[in-house]
């Protein structure tokens, strides 16, 4: 077996073809990345990755396979030496098997000069060394096991011919149907089944995702069992084997296993550094729960500047994350509204996405010819069944730089597909309950928080007394009170959270109103008496009744003309709003903007029980401090602050 590998080795490289096939293959690839703009030049994409390689590699292989595998059975049976190789002493399978090693490794040789566009992009990165070199090994083999199979259905056509030009063309056939045929079907409109089955058999749905450095077990094994099978179909031809009952069995018998392998994941590791392609765990168990097919138009598409290109290539990438969890196919398709040639239609169509909820972005770059305008639609819409979302994926913070709401809507990327999901699969809506009877906040002051849980739950009003006999509310919010718990309310709240229900307290210890100050130039904070002290307590939290001061805060403007002169604002810094920092460690709280709040008090954790756990949102910056009450609060603090050597308290618990 080695000596027919080392021979078609030396046979391959002992005639210039064999060079002429890699060289070619090799420029057509620089050029591509270097020279001819477009998707796949990396200058033009101004990221430091290898993508645009592995996505053109599949189709220059197209041909660059072909062209090494269609001598190796079609020249032995045009020289009649393939019935002297039979009666040698190897095994049929030797002989296939030492053809395939070899035209693989011949593949393999073809790639290795590519490291140096590895190399490249890597010094070129901004930093130097900016590149994922996780992601890109991770491609390699990908790319690997596709030319496995391309290599398996080469020699299966070089089997079926003695004439090369034939057996060269039939193998290109083969493997573009293979790669992208079954794909066509499963978009030509049949049922959810035979769509699901198509796309699974295709090349193209295996490849790009062991080609974004992702290693799944059903891509490998899909990549094994497709070589392996065009392997078995040569030596069916070669030894013009009929098919036995014995055989039949044994093939119904593989491809029962083969779908199992296929659909059954055993596992799936993510070679990316920052495991960009992995999902965390909470959207792994909602993913769990879907019983549908999902199905997502993609609207950023077309011409896009370099950074809406990432962007809509990131927006792809997330969706087969959640493809490859979710138990149903997530199937996604790019609908490009410039592509309707119509403006009447156009403009109907554009209406229509306005309507279900999609926001256009008028997005300026530089070109050749200037500055264009262009309006994108950077949002997609999930259907399952006969249900449908939409999504606005680009966050517009006018705070931040255009670079820092792209990476920002890229990270909040798992968080609104699965969200968008976990709506889609709610076929009724959980109670959440506002609590009602200690002077809390009324209707109009929590509108806006009412209007945002309105789409995920039925929102509704609750005494403590009503929760004695209400087991269908799951979550309860104390909004603000500012009234005397009484012993009797206490204890049906207590009696709801042992029952599980969940509380949201948003309590404020101290009393301080903005509007007094809005009367006068000052006003006194004290402690709110809400009975709460020990029940909190309790649960393994103080609410302390100070007030914090941060030097990160709001600016209010404020009248400095002396007494009996027109009023002259100017905005000055007002230490009791302060500009709350999120913690970057919890979803809840990351990647958020700075938070304002107005005379906030520190919390502390208290306590050793175990089961507590608890985990600070929001803290004051490295410049605070904590003051305590009764205080008289004067905005002449913002004229006159105090000395800056006091805040010296960091990152106090809000």
């Amino acid at each position: 077996m080695f000596s027919l590998f080392k021979k078609e080795l030396n046979t391959f490289f002992g005639s210039i073809t064999g060079y002429l096939v890699v060289g070619i293959f090799l420029l057509t690839t620089s050029l591509f990345l270097w020279v001819i703009p477009g998707n796949f030049n990396l200058i033009d994409g101004q990221r430091a990755s290898l993508k645009g390689f592995f996505e053109i590699a599949p189709w220059l292989y197209l041909f660059l396979i072909p062209a090494i595998t269609m001598r190796m059975f079609a020249e032995e049976k045009r020289t009649g030496t393939i019935e002297m190789l039979i009666t040698r002493p190897i095994t049929m399978w030797g002989i296939i098997f030492a053809k395939f090693l070899a035209s693989l490794a011949l593949v393999a040789i073809s790639l290795i000069p590519t490291l140096l566009y590895f190399w490249s992009v890597s010094r070129l990165g901004n930093p130097v060394g900016n590149i994922d070199s996780g992601a890109t090994w991770g491609s390699f083999i990908g790319l690997l096991f596709l030319a496995s199979v391309y290599v398996a259905i080469g020699l299966f056509a070089s089997s079926l011919s003695s004439n090369q030009i034939i057996s060269f063309l039939v193998a290109i056939a083969l493997s573009y149907v293979c790669y992208l045929g079954f794909g066509f079907l499963a978009t030509s409109g049949l049922g959810a089944g035979l769509q699901t089955f198509f796309t699974r058999l295709g090349i193209d749905d295996h490849y790009q995702s062991i080609s974004r450095g992702v290693v799944d077990s059903r891509d490998l094994f899909f990549f094994l069992i497709a070589s392996f099978l065009f392997l078995f179909l040569i030596r069916l031809v070669l030894l013009k084997q009929k098919v036995s009952i014995k055989l039949g069995i044994a093939t119904v018998l593989f491809f029962a296993a083969s779908t199992i392998l296929i659909t059954n994941r055993i596992f799936r590791i993510d070679l990316t550094s920052g495991k960009r392609y992995s999902l965390s765990d909470i959207s792994k168990e909602i993913l769990k729960n879907q019983k549908e097919i999902i199905s997502i138009e993609i609207y950023l598409t077309g011409k896009l500047p370099a950074g809406m290109k990432d962007f809509q290539e990131d927006i792809i990438d997330k969706i087969e994350d959640i493809d490859a969890y979710s138990p149903k196919r997530v199937f996604y398709r790019q609908q490009d509204v410039y592509a309707i040639t119509s403006e009447k239609e156009r403009n109907k169509f554009i209406n229509k996405l306005v309507d279900s909820g999609i926001q256009p972005v008028n997005l300026g770059h530089k070109t050749t010819e200037g500055l264009s305008t262009k309006e994108i639609f950077p949002g997609v819409i999930i259907r399952c069944g006969d249900r449908s979302v939409a999504l606005n994926l680009l966050k517009n913070n006018s705070l931040l730089s255009a670079d820092e709401n792209l990476q920002q809507s890229i990270e909040l990327l798992e968080y609104e597909f699965i969200n968008a999901i976990r709506h889609l699969q709610q076929t009724s809506k959980p109670r959440l309950a506002f609590l009602r009877g200690q002077g809390e906040a009324n209707e109009y002051e929590t509108g806006d928080l009412r209007y945002s849980l309105f789409g995920n739950y039925e929102v509704v009003n609750r005494s403590a007394q009503e929760l004695k006999n209400d087991d269908s509310t799951k979550i309860l919010i104390v909004g603000d009170p500012s009234e005397r718990f009484n012993e009797q309310d206490k204890l049906m709240i207590d009696q709801y959270i042992m029952k599980g229900g969940a509380v949201l307290w948003c309590v404020d210890p101290v009393f301080a109103s903005i509007d007094s100050l809005s009367k006068g130039f000052s006003t006194i904070a004290f402690e709110r008496d809400l009975n709460l002290r020990d029940q909190l307590f309790r649960y393994g939290v103080r609410l302390n009744a100070d007030l914090l001061q941060d030097v990160v805060c709001m600016e209010y403007p404020v009248n400095t003309a002396p007494a009996g002169q027109s009023t002259n604002f100017v905005p000055a810094p007002f230490y009791f709003s302060p500009l709350a920092t999120p913690v970057q460690n919890n979803p809840l709280s990351r990647n958020i903007n700075n938070v304002m709040v107005e005379f906030p008090s520190s919390l502390e954790v208290v306590g050793d029980d175990q089961k507590h756990k608890a985990t600070n949102l929001l803290t004051t910056s490295p410049y605070a401090r904590s003051v305590e009450t009764p205080l008289e609060v004067s905005l002449l603090s913002a004229t006159t602050p105090p000395d800056r050597r006091y805040f010296n308290q960091p990152n106090i618990p809000i």
